[in-house]
């Protein structure tokens, strides 16, 4: 089964990196293990929150009792990306919510 993914992006007014880049790859290495949900869907197993700099400004409240993933940087991605193939092989938590 797929994890049902929401991406938040923050409003990027000074990212580091390429934030719809890391989208992209994010999807590309989860291919099959993940689908990524428009935000008129309300049944998500985890949210993304792809922020352009440490500051993380992004707004999240309306994720409040989900699973929300902070990504920073590109190594953040890394770990997400991890996690989930974890989970896909069986051998991750799916309960355990974390932030990155």
């Amino acid at each position: 089964m797929k994890l049902r993914i929401r991406i938040k992006f923050c409003g990027g007014c000074n990212p580091d990196y390429d934030r719809v880049g890391l989208a992209e790859r994010i999807k590309e290495e989860l291919r099959g293990k993940i689908e990524f949900v428009s935000s008129g869907v309300e049944a998500v197993d985890l949210v993304v929150a792809i922020q352009g700099c440490e500051t993380a400004c992004a707004d999240l409240h309306e994720f409040q009792g989900c699973e929300i993933h902070i990504l920073t940087c590109t190594e953040d991605a890394d770990r997400l990306i991890q996690d989930i193939s974890l989970r896909a092989a069986g051998e991750g938590d799916p309960q355990l919510a974390r932030q990155f």
